[in-house]
């Protein structure tokens, strides 16, 4: 499981192969091809080059290693992650919209209430 991280730095939740946990260890969205799907099949927003970016295009968080966005801060020691749960098989996500253009700055967005829609 990788940490990712919030606009302060801050663990925000994990990424174990294409399945996003929050802090609490719960299945929130999945990965397809880069965009980010709730279970319910609602669009998120994308991952790209390691930063979760908003339906507008601002970044929400990042993990290590991140480009292409803000300059992130300088992350906190991640705990030791959690064990996750076996999440459920992720449905066929619809077409995603065309993505906007990334831009360099944060969202107005928590990252649960980025989860969250």
């Amino acid at each position: 499981m990788e940490a990712i991280f919030d606009r302060n730095g801050r663990v925000a939740g994990w990424l174990n192969g294409e399945v996003i946990y929050t802090l609490q260890n719960r299945h929130a969205a999945f990965i397809n091809d880069g965009n980010l799907f709730t279970y319910q099949g609602r669009h998120l927003g994308t991952l790209d080059r390691g930063f979760f970016r908003d339906r507008q295009g601002n970044c929400v968080a990042f993990m290590d290693g991140a480009e292409g966005g803000p300059i992130p801060p300088i992350p906190q020691i991640p705990l030791i992650p959690p064990i996750p749960p076996i999440a459920p098989i992720a449905p066929i996500p619809p077409i995603p919209p065309i993505a906007p253009i990334g831009s360099f700055s944060w969202s107005a967005l928590s990252f649960e209430q980025y989860l969250n829609g």
